[in-house]
């Protein structure tokens, strides 16, 4: 009989699809409906909108656009995905784990689609981590790479929004105070499960402590029958986790890249309405303030559940750049989205597609000696 760890059976298993097949096929119903809704949203989104607005009109004003800066805006999208992948390669490098660039580019197109079908954007690590544990990388691992990517991306939306909301704080006043008041709530959301991802991996007694608590839950209402062979399980999978955790204090510099990089990542989605501006011949506001002002209304509408943050994003826009935009307002948001959400959700869900289609990788083969 073939000796194999737990860890690589786990991942065989997930590889082959028949780890958890009951959860699977639920996961794959819920992408499903989420995606169903998505487009009724976006659909009652866009009738809202047009609802109130001469179509011919903004159509007018869109065909007059210079493409030069749509392409532009396109390709700091385009940055913005691959960079992505960047930084997942960047951690899993932290962990003595090497992936090529189209591992790395599917990895982050997965993330992309599945954040954007699924309410506040739950469900991209998850269909990452999958998809890594189907290409037979160690279950711990990409809990730590998940864990390095996040922690990276919380501590630089909240750094760049912070700064930003008070650079812009007189404009925000004069806008709108509901917008501080969504602004306040996210960013909140956002330090907490920052503060909650640096005591999970910096604290192995707190992650300890948080994987016991639920297995007693779970064993309470007879979902585990067997608590003493899952903690067993969780024994084994800390033991890993903990030397990763020490290569990762280890690689403190690649770590502080890996927040660099992510601040690149987010600056390349911040910059969209910056060219849909120049698309539109517009002048008087600079670089900065359209970046800032993006900043903040990603951070605004972060809080809110829902896929994509479909009609809190476009009302956000409006309600924001409104000023900014003046009687170009209408397409100018409709070419934004278009941009950084609808387009790159064809792109990514294709990509996500054939990375389901094609046969497993097997990661471990990369890894450094």
């Amino acid at each position: 009989m073939e000796n194999i760890s737990p860890q690589e059976k786990c991942c065989r298993d997930i590889s082959k699809g028949s780890a958890f097949p009951e959860k699977q096929n639920r996961n794959t119903k819920k992408y499903v409906l989420s995606g169903i809704f998505l487009l009724a949203l976006t659909a009652v989104t866009f009738y809202i909108i047009f609802k109130d607005n001469s179509i011919e009109e903004i159509f007018s004003l869109l065909k007059n656009v210079k493409i030069i800066f749509v392409i532009g805006g396109a390709m700091s999208m385009l940055c913005y995905i691959v960079v992505q992948g960047l930084i997942i390669g960047m951690a899993a490098k932290c962990i003595r784990a090497k992936l090529r660039l189209r591992e790395m580019i599917q990895y982050s197109c997965i993330g992309f689609f599945y954040s954007g079908v699924t309410p506040s954007s739950t469900g991209g690590q998850p269909m990452q981590f999958y998809y890594m544990c189907r290409d037979r990388m160690s279950p711990s691992k990409v809990t730590l790479v998940m864990f390095i990517t996040n922690i990276s991306y919380q501590i630089a939306v909240v750094l760049i929004g912070l700064s930003m909301f008070i650079f812009k704080l007189k404009y925000l006043v004069s806008v709108s105070g509901s917008i501080i008041v969504a602004f306040f709530i996210g960013i909140s959301i956002n330090l907490f499960i920052l503060f909650i991802l640096a005591g999970v991996l910096f604290s192995e007694s707190l992650l300890k402590k948080m994987l016991k608590g639920i297995v007693s839950f779970l064993n309470k209402i007879r979902i585990i029958k067997k608590p003493e062979k899952v903690l067993r399980g969780i024994d084994k999978y800390l033991d890993e986790f903990s030397n990763g955790v020490k290569l990762i204090k280890a690689n403190r510099k690649r770590f502080f890249m890996t927040l660099l990089a992510t601040v690149v990542q987010l600056l390349f989605y911040y910059i969209v309405p910056y060219f849909v501006y120049k698309a539109f011949g517009l002048s008087g506001y600079s670089f900065f303030d359209i970046v800032a002002i993006n900043a903040i209304l990603f951070v605004a509408v972060s809080m809110f559940p829902l896929p994509g943050s479909v009609g809190a994003a476009e009302s956000g826009f409006l309600l924001l750049f409104g000023p900014i935009f003046s009687a170009a307002i209408m397409p100018s948001m409709l070419l934004s989205r278009f941009i950084n959400f609808y387009t790159m959700m064809i792109i990514s869900g294709i990509v996500s597609a054939y990375a389901h289609l094609r046969k497993p990788y097997c990661l471990p083969k990369n890894y450094k000696k």
